[in-house]
C-alpha cells in the first residue's frame, strides 16, 4: 500500500511540474521583432518545444511556412476579418492575419489546439495515428485547399468549432470517423463537403450554415440539426443520417417536411432572403433576419430551443473569431520623441473575450 501512494503522489507531482512547466513561445516573422522564433515549421519542430506548450503566432503579411504537428500544443493566431467592407473594425488594433499554409497533423499530435488561424491551403491528417485525437480547431478560418483525411484510416475525436470556410470544402474518404464535431462553423461559399466515412458513430454537424457553390454536401452516419443549407436547387445526399430542424434552399428529398416547432421536422424550398439578413461583413451577413424561420427553429435542448444557424445553440459564432483571451483593439504610439525625453505616452484599449 505504501508504494502504490508513493507512486501516485509522485505521478500527481510530476504531471504538476509539466503543467507548470509549459511554456509561452512567440513566433514573429516580422523584421526588427523580438522573438523566439521567425517561422511556425522551425518553432514545431524545435526540441525546445514540448508537449503542452502554447504558440502564440503573431500576425505579419508574410505567410509562415506549414509545419508537422507531431506534439500537443496550443497554437494561437490574431483571428480573422478584421478590416474592410467584409471585415468587422475594432476587434484588433493589428489587423493582419496569423496565416499559415495548412496543417499536417501527424502522430503524437493529440490534444492539440488550433485558435485564431488563418489556414490557406490544404490541412489534413496522415495515417497511423494512435486514437482518441482529442483535437480541436476553434474561431479558425479556412481559404482555400481542403481539410482533407488519409483514406481507409480510423480518426476519432476531432472538433471544428466557429471556424469561417471560403472557396474550401472536406474531403473524408472511405474510412472510419467516430466522434467527430462541426458545430457553428459558416461555410461561406464552398467547393464541396464529402463527410462519407464507411464506418462512424457520433458525427455530430449542427448549428452551422452551408453556402455552396453549386456544389452539394454529402454526409454519412451524422447528427444534422440546425443547420442552414443555402444551395439553390441542388439536392444534397444523406445517407444513415437523423436529419431534423434544418431550413434548406433547396427542394430535398428524404428528410421530414413540417414547421420547426415540431422536433425532427425540416423546411425545404425556402429562399435565403427570408432566413440570413445578407448585409454586414463576410460572416455578420449570416445572421438570422427579423422574422426568418430559423429563429427559435433549433431542437429543443433541456427545454431551450436555440436559433439555426452559426449564431444559435448554447455557444455561437463570434465574429471574426476572436479568440477567447484578452486582446488590445485600440492602440496610440508616438511616432516619435524628441531626444532627452524621458518618458512617452503609450494608450491603448483592451477586453477580456472570454
Amino acid at each position: 500500500m505504501k508504494k502504490k501512494f508513493s507512486f501516485l503522489f509522485l505521478a500527481t507531482i510530476f504531471m504538476l511540474c509539466q503543467t507548470i512547466n509549459a511554456k509561452i513561445w512567440r513566433v514573429n516573422n516580422n523584421a526588427g521583432v523580438n522573438k523566439d522564433f521567425a517561422d511556425l515549421n522551425i518553432a514545431v519542430a524545435s526540441v525546445l518545444v514540448l508537449n503542452g506548450d502554447t504558440i502564440h503566432v503573431e500576425p505579419s503579411s508574410t505567410t509562415y511556412t506549414f509545419p508537422i504537428v507531431n506534439k500537443q500544443l496550443v497554437i494561437i493566431g490574431n483571428s480573422y476579418l478584421l478590416s474592410g467592407v467584409t471585415g468587422n473594425s475594432g476587434l484588433q488594433a493589428n489587423t493582419l492575419t496569423s496565416k499559415v499554409n495548412g496543417l499536417t497533423f501527424a502522430n503524437g499530435c493529440a490534444g492539440t489546439k488550433i485558435m485564431g488561424m488563418d489556414l490557406t491551403s490544404v490541412s489534413d491528417f496522415q495515417a497511423g495515428f494512435t486514437n482518441p485525437l482529442n483535437i480541436v480547431f476553434e474561431k479558425c478560418q479556412f481559404t482555400g485547399g481542403m481539410l482533407s483525411f488519409t483514406g481507409g484510416s480510423t480518426f476519432s475525436n476531432i472538433t471544428i468549432r466557429k471556424c469561417y470556410f471560403t472557396n474550401t470544402g472536406v474531403n473524408q474518404s472511405p474510412g472510419t470517423l467516430n466522434n467527430f464535431i462541426m458545430e457553428n462553423c459558416i461555410w461561406d461559399f464552398v467547393n464541396i463537403i464529402y463527410l462519407t466515412p464507411t464506418n462512424g458513430t457520433g458525427i455530430t454537424i449542427r448549428n452551422n450554415v452551408f453556402k455552396t457553390g453549386g456544389g452539394d454536401l454529402r454526409f454519412n452516419n451524422a447528427y444534422f440539426a440546425n443547420n442552414i443549407i443555402l444551395n439553390g436547387g441542388t439536392i444534397n445526399t444523406f445517407l444513415n443520417c437523423n436529419i431534423k430542424n434544418n431550413l434548406f434552399t433547396s427542394a430535398q428529398t428524404g428528410v421530414t417536411i413540417g414547421p420547426l416547432s415540431v422536433n425532427g421536422n425540416n423546411l425545404v424550398s425556402q429562399s435565403e432572403a427570408s432566413i440570413i439578413s445578407g448585409t454586414g461583413s463576410n460572416d455578420a451577413k449570416y445572421q438570422l433576419k427579423t422574422g426568418s424561420p430559423g429563429i427559435i427553429g433549433g431542437v429543443d435542448i433541456s427545454g431551450f430551443k436555440p436559433d439555426c444557424g452559426a449564431f444559435g445553440g448554447n455557444d455561437p459564432y463570434r465574429l471574426s473569431g476572436i479568440p477567447a483571451i484578452p486582446t488590445i483593439y485600440s492602440l496610440s504610439v508616438p511616432a516619435s520623441i524628441p531626444v532627452g525625453t524621458p518618458s512617452m505616452n503609450v494608450t491603448f484599449s483592451t477586453r477580456n473575450n472570454n
